[in-house]
């Protein structure tokens, strides 16, 4: 079942969400950054050390790409296309945009491209 087109209060609402989240995962990547850096020294730390930094690198690498798709949201927001799939072109539903605001398909067309 299709959403509909997102009015202006919605616009706004779902902005500031993403504005929020953006904030969040900045300061984690910022946080991240650093301790992936504290790791890279010429002390390499017992095998603990190593299996905390690389989580810490992989953790770091999956908050940068969320960090896209956040950006890219906002870019849509301020395009007029924010809460159109991308794939099928019908509205996304709200429900799925305040689980996930930075949606770029509807939830059939996700689960579709996931099974692929």
């Amino acid at each position: 079942m299709p959403g509909r087109k997102p009015t202006a209060e919605d616009l706004t609402a779902f902005k500031g969400q993403l504005q929020a989240m953006l904030g969040l995962l900045s300061g984690d990547i910022s946080h991240l950054r650093d301790e992936v850096d504290s790791g890279n020294g010429e002390h390499q730390g017992d095998e603990g050390e190593r299996y905390f930094q690389g989580f810490s690198l992989e953790l770091l690498q999956h908050d940068e790409s969320t960090v896209q798709e956040l950006l890219d949201a906002l870019e849509r927001v301020d395009d007029g296309s924010f809460g159109r799939c991308g794939k099928c072109a019908a509205w996304i539903r709200k429900d799925r945009l305040r689980a996930v605001p930075h949606a770029r398909n509807c939830i059939e067309c996700q689960r579709g491209a996931e099974a692929e």
